[in-house]
């Protein structure tokens, strides 16, 4: 795949058109909102903030970046190795259904707009529930698949699960559509920060810290009413 066709679909994977389900999650905003700790722009960004630094940079950016690598060497062993991982390390329920149904969608699209054999064979071990589907592992082993450099997949991560929590805070609290775009600009520095810092890490160095985010999550299910299913 040539930089510009790569550019396109890094587009459109990216595009809140793109039908993964994102928009069904908050993440645990929701309950945020609703007990009024996220209330304007500023407070989303800071949510989100705390989302990439205590689940994303040291986790699931980490799985994206190995699922990738190992994609490219077609090492599906591994793959479902780090799936099984990403399984283990999301304690919370609705946190994990939600990556799961994410990747799921997202593979279920990808086998039909890219059927390489590689994708067709992750299709294969979602059927025969050897693959569990998780979004991260999904993600990073879909673009290895259809030849992604490895920047760009994790940039392209970063910015679904921004713009999704953006969308999100922008039908929660609410704010206008240019408050969004503002909140997109505002963490542009951090994406490309996190990105970088992903570099050097390994399985060996993956981690989470997110307490108060995970418990919200928790209590997501039992609010009195709810828009989001996470």
């Amino acid at each position: 795949m040539d930089d510009r066709m790569q550019f396109l679909a890094a587009l459109q994977l990216s595009d809140s058109f793109f039908p993964s389900g994102a928009f069904a999650y908050s993440s645990g905003l929701e309950t945020f909102v609703t007990e009024g700790l996220v209330c304007d722009r500023e407070r989303l960004v800071r949510f989100i903030e705390s989302y990439l630094l205590g689940l994303v940079a040291r986790s699931d950016l980490v799985f994206v970046k190995l699922s990738r690598l190992f994609a490219a060497e077609n090492n599906m062993d591994e793959i479902v190795l780090l799936d099984r991982l990403v399984h283990a390390a999301k304690s919370v329920k609705e946190l994990r259904e939600a990556s799961m149904q994410m990747g799921r969608q997202v593979l279920s699209v990808m086998k039909r707009l890219h059927p390489s054999p590689f994708i067709q064979s992750l299709w294969q071990r979602l059927d025969e529930k050897t693959l569990r589907g998780h979004h991260p592992v999904v993600f990073g082993a879909v673009c290895g698949g259809i030849g992604f450099e490895l920047e760009s997949t994790m940039l392209t991560y970063l910015y679904t699960a921004v713009s999704s929590l953006v969308s999100a805070g922008v039908r929660l609290i609410p704010i206008g559509h240019t408050d969004g775009q503002i909140a997109i600009g505002e963490l542009s520095a951090l994406m490309t920060r996190v990105a970088a810092a992903a570099g050097p890490l390994g399985k060996e160095d993956i981690c989470t810290f997110a307490p108060a985010l995970e418990v919200r999550a928790m209590q997501h299910e039992g609010l009195f009413t709810r828009l989001f299913k996470s």
